[in-house]
């Protein structure tokens, strides 16, 4: 057999060839399904929901269900058994709500003024 021009370091992680001079892979810290998710986690991504329900008002209603979504992760990251919460800091939630009460306005007064010319 010929040796392995791949340098070590480049070398997949196979099982059925273990290198004992590799650490063995392991997932990075955000991929862990078994931690809960914080307040902030959920104030993140009350306010990215909000924005696209501003961004996407015109969509015939996709605005509306996206600050729909954003009210309730905005609530969800404010109830105090969530892991992170902090009741002094939750201006990131505030203005997720904000945006996604606009985003559901701007989307009614869309479909209001499209519906009867369609």
């Amino acid at each position: 057999m010929t040796a392995s021009t791949i340098p070590p370091h480049e070398q997949s992680d196979n099982p059925g060839n273990p290198d004992p001079g590799t650490p063995a892979r392991t997932s990075p810290d955000w991929w862990d399904h078994e931690r809960p998710i914080t307040s902030d986690e959920y104030n993140d991504m009350a306010l990215m929901l909000g924005a696209l329900s501003i961004l996407t008002f015109w969509m015939f209603g996709l605005g509306i269900l996206l600050g729909v979504a954003a009210i309730g992760t905005a609530l969800a990251g404010r109830r105090p058994d969530t892991p992170g919460h902090d009741p002094s800091d939750n201006s990131v939630g505030i203005v997720g709500i904000l945006t996604a009460i606009s985003g559901i306005a701007f989307g009614i007064v869309f479909l209001t003024a499209a519906l009867p010319h369609m």
